[in-house]
């Protein structure tokens, strides 16, 4: 290991033990809701497509009986 990969690991290791640098439960579990909710809009916002038939993409449709 060289001189810089040892000084970023030291930094590194201080910055996960500093307190000023981890983030609380509270503040976990509110990001989370906040990508949730993003990714929900997200979805919400492009509606839903409508393929036509035509195409390589396009399955046979199953014959109900």
């Amino acid at each position: 290991m060289d001189l810089a990969h040892a000084f970023l690991a030291q930094v590194v290791a201080a910055r996960a033990t500093h307190r000023s640098f981890t983030a609380s439960e509270a503040e976990i579990r509110d990001a989370e809701r906040r990508v949730a909710a993003r990714r929900t809009a997200a979805v919400a916002a492009s509606g839903s497509r409508q393929y036509s038939e035509r195409g390589r993409h396009a399955a046979p449709r199953q014959v109900h009986a």
